[in-house]
């Protein structure tokens, strides 16, 4: 290859990473803050109950921990896949002045990133092999709290955009799911109808949240585990 050639394609990747980078800076800045709550956040129930039940620590046995690693790898391979391939096309429909990206992990379903920070947070909720003594209760209460926060997150985005955008949003809406894939299209004029469904919806998390503490207290009282001090 001629240096000619050679600088041409170093030019061209840092007058493209100049392009990108603050499309990119603009997207991680919206998402930072979810980074310190996902290891924080179980502290909340430190003080409640008549002990720190919220640090108890259950061990697992070794051919349970190979299953666990395998399958929070490829949770962990799968949510890092799902948020580069979602950022690629955010950047792209960002550079080329689109509002809603509908390509890529978007033609399917309409948060493939929050999905996928979920996934990568997932192994960090249980035990990593090798590291961890046990699962202990605070991180996966931590996690499920975090997994609620993310979707309120994921509304935030998506009432800004049908305001911005309603017509061409509601349609997108209509043809993919939340997290998941649609199975059947839905019809926009039904989408356009659910008046009170954020308040159920977050009343139900605070409901549920509530019964998975409530659990978790009970069980740590009734199985004891350890306590890592």
């Amino acid at each position: 290859m001629k240096l000619k050639e050679i600088v041409m394609k170093i030019a061209l990747i840092s007058i493209s990473v100049w392009v990108y980078v603050p499309i990119i800076a603009g997207l991680i800045t919206l998402m930072i803050w979810v980074i310190p709550l996902a290891y924080t956040s179980w502290f909340l129930f430190q003080s409640f109950g008549p002990f720190r039940w919220i640090e108890t620590i259950y061990s697992i046995g070794l051919p349970f921990e190979i299953f666990m690693f395998v399958f929070e790898t490829i949770a962990f391979i799968g949510g890092l896949t799902l948020v580069f391939w979602g950022f690629s096309h955010i950047v792209k429909a960002r550079k080329n002045n689109i509002k809603i990206t509908q390509t890529g992990p978007y033609k399917y379903i309409r948060h493939p990133q929050n999905l996928g920070i979920i996934l990568i947070s997932f192994p960090f909720a249980l035990m990593i092999p090798g590291y961890d003594h046990g699962i202990r209760v605070g991180d996966v209460l931590s996690w499920v709290f975090f997994c609620f926060l993310l979707i309120i997150w994921s509304d935030v985005e998506e009432r800004k955009l049908q305001k911005e955008h309603p017509e061409e949003f509601v349609e997108y809406k209509s043809k993919t799911g939340y997290f998941f894939p649609r199975i059947r299209e839905k019809q926009p004029l039904i989408i356009q109808k659910k008046k009170y469904y954020y308040f159920i919806r977050y009343l139900s998390f605070i409901f549920t949240y509530c019964m998975i503490v409530l659990i978790a207290l009970l069980f740590t009282k009734y199985v004891p585990g350890l306590l890592v001090r």
